[in-house]
């Protein structure tokens, strides 16, 4: 019996962070493993342990949780240009999907060790927290991510611009978008 770690992305019935911790015992009642549990505004990530003839999709649908997207995470993605990835880490973020956008940089951080890359996972990360309901957790990571932003370079995202945002969000505690026009275009003359 193989086990996959799959990411089963569903929507969001009216669900807070506040209801994580009820929603993973809940569904580990019904013998799923779960590993976590991320409340967004739109949709709720269950990340587990599912074998390849279980039934988990019904279990969940079972619940009243339409699935919108099922990702194995045991594959391994294809390998990244920074440009990309970048682009990449800024679409899933914007869709609160922190947990994937955080991994699409992790690849190019292990390839470069760019510590303005680095302050970008640790952003992805810190709203992870927020979605895991940990206050305190998502308040050290996005304090530690504006140290980093502030102090390197930051490829393809407008710095200033992104600052600000994170300066407010750590205010509202509340996510925020990295709009198109904070993406930093790398046409050369």
């Amino acid at each position: 019996m193989q086990n996959n770690r799959t990411l089963i992305i569903v929507n969001n019935p009216g669900l807070t962070p506040a209801h994580r911790q009820e929603l993973m015992s809940k569904l580990r009642s019904i013998g799923l493993r779960i590993i976590n549990i991320r409340v967004a505004s739109n949709h709720i990530e269950i990340d587990l342990y599912i074998n390849n003839n279980d039934t988990t999709t019904e279990k969940i649908q079972a619940l009243g949780f339409i699935i919108k997207e099922t990702i194995n995470i045991n594959e391994e993605n294809e390998e990244l240009n920074e440009e990309y990835a970048i682009r990449k880490y800024a679409e899933l973020f914007n869709e609160e999907r922190f947990w994937e956008a955080h991994e699409v940089l992790e690849k190019i951080w292990r390839r470069n060790k760019d510590e303005g890359i680095r302050g970008l996972i640790i952003l992805a990360a810190a709203f992870v927290k927020l979605q895991e309901n940990n206050l305190e957790a998502f308040k050290r990571l996005i304090t530690r991510a504006r140290e980093l932003i502030t102090k390197n370079q930051i490829p393809y995202i407008n710095k200033e611009k992104l600052l600000r945002k994170v300066n407010n969000a750590l205010l509202v505690t509340k996510p925020f978008k990295i709009e198109k026009e904070d993406l930093e275009s790398i046409q050369k003359a």
